[in-house]
C-alpha cells in the first residue's frame, strides 16, 4: 500500500495531507491523512470515480434510463457497455490501453488522454478539499508509475495549487519528481496489490 511505503520513505511525510492516485486499467484516488484513508473516488462498485480503461467512471444516472427506454438496452447490455466498452476505449474508439493511445497520432486518442488527465486532476482537487490542503501527490499503478506524459499532463493542470514537476526526474526512474521549489511533493511509488491483499489475509488468519 502506498501509505505504508510513504512511512518507509519518511515518517514525517506519512503524516502529511496526501492524495494517492492509483492509475491503471482500474483507477481511483484516495485522500490520506496520518496514514489513514479519509476519502476516495470509489463508490458502491468499481465503476464510480474517474474514467478507466474500459469502465465509464462517474456517469449521469439519466443516461442509463435513456439507454433503457429509448435504445431498449437490457441490464445485461448496460453492464457490458459500462464495464467493458466505456472509459478510454469508449472515448477513443481505438483502445483502452494508455500505451496505445499515447503512441497514436489519431486525434481521438489525444481526446481520450486529455479527458482522462482532466478527470484525474479534478479528482485530486476533490480529495484536497477533504484534506483541507495538499502536501503530497503520489502516482502509482501501471499508468501512474510508467506514463511520464500522463503525470506531466495531470500536474500541469494543477499548477495553480502550487505543484511543480521536474521534467528530467519525471522522465527518469526516481520516486521524487518534484523540485524543492514545489509547494507539493510529487512522488512515484510502485505498489503491488497482490502483496497488499496477501498481507491483509495473513493478518486476518493469524
Amino acid at each position: 500500500m502506498a501509505a505504508g511505503r510513504l512511512r518507509e520513505i519518511s515518517p514525517d511525510l506519512a503524516g502529511k495531507r496526501t492524495v494517492v492516485a492509483h492509475l491503471g486499467s482500474g483507477a481511483s484516488l484516495c485522500a490520506v491523512r496520518e496514514s489513514r484513508s479519509v476519502d476516495t473516488t470509489m463508490g458502491f462498485t468499481p465503476l464510480d470515480g474517474v474514467m478507466m480503461s474500459t469502465r465509464c467512471g462517474t456517469i449521469d444516472p439519466g443516461i442509463l434510463l435513456y439507454l433503457q427506454r429509448e435504445r431498449g438496452m437490457s441490464a445485461e447490455d448496460l453492464e457490458q457497455l459500462l464495464y467493458h466498452k466505456s472509459g478510454l476505449l469508449g472515448v477513443s474508439g481505438i483502445s483502452g490501453d494508455m500505451r496505445a493511445l499515447l503512441s497514436s497520432g489519431d486525434p481521438r486518442a489525444a481526446e481520450a488522454v486529455d479527458l482522462f488527465t482532466f478527470e484525474v486532476a479534478k479528482a485530486v482537487c476533490a480529495m484536497a478539499l477533504t484534506l483541507e490542503g495538499l502536501d503530497c501527490l503520489v502516482f502509482t499503478g501501471g499508468i501512474g508509475e510508467r506514463a511520464a506524459k500522463v503525470r506531466a499532463l495531470v500536474c500541469n493542470r494543477l499548477r495553480w495549487l502550487g505543484l511543480e514537476l521536474d521534467p528530467k526526474a519525471n522522465d527518469g526512474a526516481v520516486d521524487l519528481v518534484s523540485p524543492g521549489s514545489s509547494s507539493v511533493e510529487i512522488r512515484v511509488i510502485p505498489t503491488s496489490e497482490e502483496t497488499s491483499i496477501a498481507r491483509h489475509v495473513r493478518a486476518m488468519v493469524t
